[in-house]
């Protein structure tokens, strides 16, 4: 696959900030970064922004926010950017008590030189593919054995996979016990993370189930099994948004 540094890094981002010479550092590193942020240099009009448009990182000159606590309650609420990484521009020590009480995530500080900002935003945005992490769930369709207290070894397929568990179709013919599990059932699960040569073996709940088809939540993953599967959808994520910012290009061009 690409370098996943730089698909890590096409990500929708707000710019609140009048410094002429900061954003011109900034913009150069953005641009770097393949990012092309929305820029403004008012509150009102980033308020705006924040409730038409979703941002994976929001970037705030703490200066330049006329009502600071309607700003904030304003990303807050929003229900595109509740979520977003909030980064914070800084002069002085009151606006990092500020800021930090604010709940913001990452902190620039002002006279800023070009390597803390872009260690900065590099932080912001590894932050926001951690958390889509998290949320993704990648469809897949992978063999699996699955054996359970009622149930001895038997063949099913992985449909989906998240970090949080696994989305199962089952063909009762295979299952020797000719059922599937039902909901609050353990079971063991053993595949092989898809384009790699990792196995994963685990154990799960059954938190729902179909005729057909059931969603196993995951009780235990030994340690190098979950730092694998983290790395394998950190993958699946930066691929991701890389084709779609490849697809968008393509619209525009």
């Amino acid at each position: 696959m690409d370098n996943p540094e730089k698909n890590t890094l096409q990500m929708q981002t707000l710019l609140l900030c009048a410094d002429v010479q900061f954003l011109g550092i900034t913009r150069s590193l953005l641009n770097d970064l393949h990012i092309a942020p929305a820029i403004v240099s008012q509150s009102d009009a980033a308020l705006g922004l924040i409730q038409t448009r979703s941002f994976d990182v929001v970037i705030v000159d703490w200066r330049e926010i006329d009502n600071l606590a309607e700003f904030l309650s304003g990303v807050r609420r929003s229900k595109l950017n509740h979520e977003s990484v909030l980064v914070a521009i800084v002069r002085d020590l009151l606006d990092l008590r500020q800021a930090f009480a604010a709940g913001v995530h990452f902190l620039i500080h002002k006279p800023a030189s070009a390597l803390q900002i872009e260690r900065c935003l590099r932080a912001a945005y590894s932050a926001t593919v951690a958390r889509r992490r998290k949320q993704h769930r990648e469809t897949v369709e992978i063999l699996a054995s699955l054996c359970s207290r009622n149930q001895p070894l038997s063949d099913v397929m992985v449909v989906n996979i998240s970090e949080g568990g696994v989305g199962l179709k089952i063909s009762v013919p295979n299952l020797v016990e000719g059922r599937p599990p039902g909901v609050g059932e353990d079971v063991g699960l053993r595949f092989v993370l898809p384009g790699t040569d990792q196995i994963l073996e685990v154990t799960g709940t059954v938190m729902w189930r179909t005729p057909d088809t059931c969603g196993v939540r995951f009780r235990y993953i030994p340690e190098a099994q979950r730092a694998a599967l983290e790395q394998w959808l950190t993958e699946c994520v930066e691929r991701s948004l890389s084709e779609m910012c490849e697809r968008v290009r393509s619209a525009c061009a």
